[in-house]
């Protein structure tokens, strides 16, 4: 109880399957837990096989550089439903500590009004070749935001944007200033969204308040490139990607909304309305700037993204002036659209 009150990181994770609770700031205590493998011999699909749980893959659904996703059957007293599984994709490997942030990320969010913020992480096991896995909740009717902006209407793309952008300003500015948390890899295809009935939601960024009528509820996903640092300092606790640099500052301001507002300019720019093309540029290019990096953007498309994640990581950058509540003053003239 004295380690909780002293730490603003502090997890328990009695509730997905190891008796342990610590700091995340001081996360050399997740090095030590023992987690056994209960995975069957016979049957390697059954990934735990205890009294109380088990998790059966059903199917391997997607992979990226460094991680699987399958669907799987979760199944306890309380039932059986169908869950996603994480998996590392080098034999070995551990995401305990990315297990540990999402679970996190998604009660600190919980705590500021988005339930749904980051998916629930039910269990974390260990397999047979001793990769570090997690069962997680899936999102129910979610759609990746990318898939979604590709399917909607163009006439609808603004008052969807300005929604999806005042929330995550909400987001990011409560992860960066309050927890000290930056994703690092905030893409719209880390974005689940569900569409649902006008919800009333009021948001709160520094001492702004805004309220809106929300058709939307958004979900981040993979925190494989997330960082934990100080928010006086910017000094490092935590980071859990070698493709960001050791000495990358964070939390970094504006960073996360960078990548975003970028990825989306990029991808989805003859879409875009030109008051928002304009305001994205703004967000985006340091004022008389000549380097002409949403030019590029436009011309170079998808390989310019690489110089996104270059400027995201750059150690002699410690803000971005896509900050959340430059954008949220910014958008609030285009509340109505």
């Amino acid at each position: 109880m004295c380690i909780q009150k002293q730490c603003d990181a502090y997890v328990s994770l009695d509730s997905v399957g190891i008796s342990a609770q610590g700091c995340l700031r001081t996360s050399e205590w997740l090095k030590y837990l023992p987690i056994p493998s209960s995975q069957s011999i016979i049957n390697p699909s059954v990934y735990v096989s205890t009294p109380t749980i088990k998790i059966t893959c059903i199917k391997n659904i997607a992979h990226g550089t460094f991680g699987y996703i399958d669907t799987a059957w979760y199944e306890t007293s309380a039932g059986k439903k169908e869950v996603y599984v994480k998996r590392p994709i080098i034999p070995g490997k551990s995401l305990l500590q990315e297990a540990c942030v999402q679970k996190f990320v998604g009660g600190e969010l919980h705590k500021i009004g988005f339930p749904t913020g980051a998916p629930r992480v039910l269990h974390i096991f260990r397999l047979r070749d001793d990769s570090i896995c997690f069962a997680m909740e899936p999102i129910e009717h979610a759609y990746t935001l990318d898939i979604y902006l590709n399917d909607i209407q163009t006439s609808m793309m603004s008052s969807l944007l300005v929604d999806c952008l005042l929330q995550l300003s909400a987001i990011v500015w409560h992860l960066n200033n309050i927890v000290g948390i930056n994703h690092r890899d905030l893409k719209p295809s880390n974005f689940l969204i569900v569409e649902h009935a006008p919800v009333r939601k009021v948001l709160m960024i520094e001492n702004e308040i805004i309220e809106i009528s929300s058709r939307y509820s958004l979900t981040m996903i993979d925190f494989g490139f997330s960082c934990l640092g100080s928010v006086k300092t910017h000094i490092v606790d935590m980071s859990l990607s070698t493709v960001y640099p050791k000495l990358d500052p964070c939390p970094k301001d504006g960073r996360d909304l960078f990548l975003f507002v970028g990825m989306l300019y990029i991808d989805y720019y003859h879409k875009l309305p030109h008051t928002l093309q304009r305001l994205f540029e703004s967000w985006l290019e340091e004022p008389n700037s000549t380097s002409k990096l949403c030019h590029l953007m436009r011309k170079d498309g998808e390989n310019t993204k690489q110089w996104l994640y270059f400027m995201a990581g750059n150690t002699g950058i410690h803000n971005l002036r896509s900050y959340p509540l430059r954008i949220l003053r910014d958008l609030e003239s285009l509340r109505t659209i």
